[in-house]
């Protein structure tokens, strides 16, 4: 049976993904801008969790299925962003070829954002190994151990370090996240069953998120990068999927829109939203960073709901459906 509240909660994740990407929210005084854009930082460990999620008894066929269909809607997705790349390379051929046949563009994808589906491919292929070869404990502490390192790293290099390890670890993040989502989709890990508390201990996780980065920001002038993995945000992420687990939700149109364009949205919004600047720039015109996740989300979802009506061949690379 499909889980409705899952997909309500993509969508609701795309939204928040969006708001990452739209800018550093100037409208808003320092540092409230970026604190607000920290909090949101739990959306795309949340997808991660949600894939492991959905695993279920998957057997290595049904793995090896969703491997190949990610790397399809990775090369796929790759190709979209050739223009936006080959203009950002100051429309050099040399350039655009260089980045096109680089080392990172085959781990993480041609566009930044586009090493989620990469960092899924690999959790995927780990998380098979680990489940055939390793006991929980061990696949559990190593969980953990990527999670850790994560935050360790991305710490560190909002004080201006430079930190390649981060790269890596946030790179194995695929791993971590995708062996607890299924852990909990698989009845290992005992769900609480006071919702309330779940909550509560969701806007607390929220809070600690926005509180590590402004205290980073007022005391230890931790303001040199952007932070992607605030200490809080998978505690966040766990706590919202237990929440989808556990809420009994009929179908309607939210999940539908989650089911259908969360991965699309997620997918083409860098795009809609590098449009958006470059038309705005030309006409001369300022829009905020609220102004641009309402605009780059409403019409990412816009577009992709006409792809699905008019072009569903294209829909459907997109989404890597067909792929066996």
């Amino acid at each position: 049976m499909r889980n409705y509240a899952l997909d309500v909660a993509k969508i609701v994740a795309c939204f928040f993904i969006v708001s990452v990407h739209v800018g550093n929210y100037s409208e808003f005084s320092a540092p409230w801008g970026e604190t607000l854009r920290v909090m949101t930082r739990w959306a795309v460990p949340f997808f991660f969790l949600a894939s492991g999620y959905t695993i279920g008894n998957s057997d290595a066929g049904a793995l090896l299925k969703r491997v190949n269909k990610l790397i399809s809607i990775l090369f796929f997705s790759s190709v979209i962003y050739l223009p936006v790349v080959y203009f950002q390379s100051g429309e050099n051929i040399l350039k655009t070829l260089n980045k096109v046949l680089s080392q990172d563009t085959v781990h993480y994808g041609l566009y930044g954002h586009l090493w989620f589906i990469g960092s899924l491919i690999a959790g995927l292929i780990i998380f098979g190994f680990a489940r055939s070869n390793l006991s929980h404990r061990k696949s559990l502490v190593l969980s953990v151990f990527i999670i850790f390192m994560c935050w360790f790293g991305d710490a560190i290099k909002s004080f201006g370090a430079q930190v390649w390890f981060f790269y890596v670890f946030r790179y194995l993040a695929g791993f971590a996240l995708v062996y607890i989502g299924w852990c909990i989709g698989s009845g290992r890990v005992q769900i609480p069953k006071n919702n309330i508390q779940l909550i509560l201990c969701f806007v607390v996780c929220l809070m600690a998120m926005g509180g590590e980065y402004y205290i980073a920001f007022s005391y230890f002038d931790g303001t040199h990068g952007e932070r992607q993995f605030p200490l809080a945000c998978i505690p966040a992420s766990i706590i919202l999927l237990m929440l989808c687990a556990k809420i009994k939700m009929k179908s309607n149109y939210l999940s539908y829109l989650g089911e259908k364009y969360s991965l699309g949205i997620y997918l083409i919004h860098p795009l809609v939203i590098y449009i958006l600047g470059k038309s705005s720039g030309y006409l001369r015109m300022h829009i905020f960073s609220s102004e641009m996740l309402v605009l780059g989300f409403s019409i990412s979802l816009l577009v992709l709901m006409c792809i699905s009506k008019y072009c569903l061949a294209f829909f459907n690379k997109l989404n890597g459906i067909g792929i066996k």
